[in-house]
């Protein structure tokens, strides 16, 4: 197999990986989701009261379930754990890619 055929085929298999997540963040309920994500993530970061990882992950879950209802978008039907969660992690690496800055 060739270099090329090789880096295709890597390529290939991240993109399969990626497509999922790339399709939710670009719907419009994703666009809000992402902005609820970064909001509840900065605002979390910023209070002294929650210590460990595992509660500011819970903290924030909670925050953008609450958050999303309010926006009129539920649990289950138009979002998934899984996407709230991938949601903090991009919002924890964005801040932490600012913070470096």
């Amino acid at each position: 197999m060739s270099f090329t055929a090789k880096i295709k085929l890597v390529l290939s298999k991240i993109w399969d990986f990626l497509e999922p997540f790339i399709k939710i963040f670009l719907s419009s309920t994703g666009q809000i989701l992402g902005g609820v994500a970064l909001q509840v993530v900065a605002d979390i970061a910023k209070d002294t009261s929650i210590v460990s990882d595992e509660d500011k992950r819970k903290a924030a879950f909670d925050k953008i379930v609450v958050d999303l209802k309010g926006k009129g978008i539920e649990l289950g039907l138009q979002v998934t754990t899984s996407m709230i969660n991938s949601a903090i992690e991009v919002a924890v690496q964005k801040l932490k890619n600012e913070n470096k800055e």
